[in-house]
């Protein structure tokens, strides 16, 4: 199980909108204000990330909460959205090249082929949304601050 800490952001009918933040690796190394790649990664990296999470939870709004997602989802995601497209293109490429279609076809065919990849990749995952891959694993206790 893969967790993160997420913050309600708003109750809705069914469910809570909550936030989490991505934590970057390269937020660890002494150098990532100097490095090429540190810089990226944090030109790159999305601030907060936004979801709606179906529960019976009664929650408010800026609880935290521990959530997770079983590995399996997590493989099996990045199966679809990685290796279909690219399993596509190449057979493609193949099947052109032995069929002896000129450049400009065999482009085409695996340009088509990786975008049905990604098109069959995102009905697999509208299907699998309804199973609810994540999961509220606690609610964080409020933390109290004593004014002097």
């Amino acid at each position: 199980m893969v967790e993160e800490i997420a913050t309600v952001v708003a109750t809705a009918p069914g469910g809570v909108w909550l936030t989490t933040t991505p934590v970057g690796t390269c937020n660890a190394c002494q150098v990532s204000s100097d490095c090429g790649t540190g810089i990226v990664t944090k030109a790159l990296t999305p601030r907060q990330s936004r979801f709606f999470l179906a529960t019976d939870l009664p929650l408010l709004a800026g609880e935290q909460v521990r959530i997770g997602v079983a590995e399996q989802h997590l493989v099996t995601a990045a199966l679809m959205v990685y290796l279909l497209p690219l399993l596509l293109l190449v057979g493609a490429a193949l099947s052109a090249s032995v069929a002896g279609l000129a450049e400009i076809w065999l482009i085409l065919l695996s340009a088509v082929a990786a975008g049905l990849g990604f098109v069959i990749a995102r009905r697999y995952d509208q299907r699998q949304h309804s199973a609810q891959p994540i999961h509220i694993l606690a609610v964080l206790p409020a933390l109290k601050v004593n004014q002097a």
